[in-house]
């Protein structure tokens, strides 16, 4: 997995949206003019994590992105880091499965999340990966601007007891993409890796997950809960699209 693992510090949702609402074809040049009181490395660090994240030539995606309120752009944000395949990906995954397994009620230290990234790049074989304090701390910007934010003020993590319901939805969709890639249809069992990765995923805590599950199965026709011998399944008939959300 080539390329670079930093998460751009600067990087924030709702920069990149203005940034699309101004004009996602837009070159960093450009953007500079039109946005003349944001820093250059702001509108860099921005530029760069949307491209990344954001299909922009793509209308489709571009016109539903622009239908979305503040509080679902920024899931579909996490959303598009969680699952991208780019090392940007694989690092955000880190941050999350660290603050999901160590912080929960604790104040955030991003030296000692950053050692703990770069340690796990190690085990798995990666190198020395460019990773820093500023990357984690590109990490949490998105992390923290989900609704509720699982950080308050004071920079403590914990785990929510809410999430909305289109979020978990592109959470199995993800499972079922590592699965299966794009094959639908499969009954996928619930078992506890894959309820922990869900949990991570929404970042909520996991004695919240079973009712969200019985929601999807009344709101989306796609979905299937099922519980059977050996635990909860999910069929996923098809992946979702924006009309199922918007």
């Amino acid at each position: 997995m080539k390329g670079s693992y930093h998460i751009q510090h600067n990087a924030k949702p709702e920069i990149i949206r203005k940034f699309i609402e101004y004009n996602p074809n837009a070159k960093k040049s450009e953007l500079k003019k039109a946005f003349p009181d944001v820093k250059s490395s702001i509108i860099d660090d921005n530029f760069t994590v949307m491209n990344k994240l954001i299909n922009v030539k793509d209308k489709n995606e571009i016109e539903n992105i622009l239908k979305m309120d503040s509080e679902m752009f920024n899931n579909y944000l996490h959303y598009k880091l969680y699952s991208s395949k780019l090392p940007i990906g694989w690092s955000y995954r880190c941050v999350i499965d660290i603050l999901y397994e160590e912080y929960d009620g604790k104040k955030i230290n991003y030296n000692d999340i950053e050692q703990k990234v770069k340690e796990k790049a190690f085990d798995e074989r990666l190198g020395g990966i460019s990773f820093s304090s500023n990357s984690v701390r590109g990490a949490i910007n998105f992390i923290r601007s989900l609704s509720p934010s699982p950080i308050n003020d004071n920079n403590i993590f914990n785990l929510r007891d809410y999430c909305q319901h289109h979020l978990l939805l592109w959470g199995i969709d993800y499972l079922y993409s590592k699965e299966w890639g794009n094959e639908y249809g499969s009954l996928m069992l619930l078992d506890h890796d894959k309820v922990e990765e869900l949990c991570k995923f929404c970042l909520i805590k996991e004695d919240t997950i079973d009712e969200y599950l019985e929601d999807l199965d009344f709101m989306y026709d796609f979905v299937e809960i099922s519980i059977k011998t050996f635990g909860r399944y999910v069929r996923l008939k098809r992946t979702w699209n924006f009309e199922d959300i918007l």
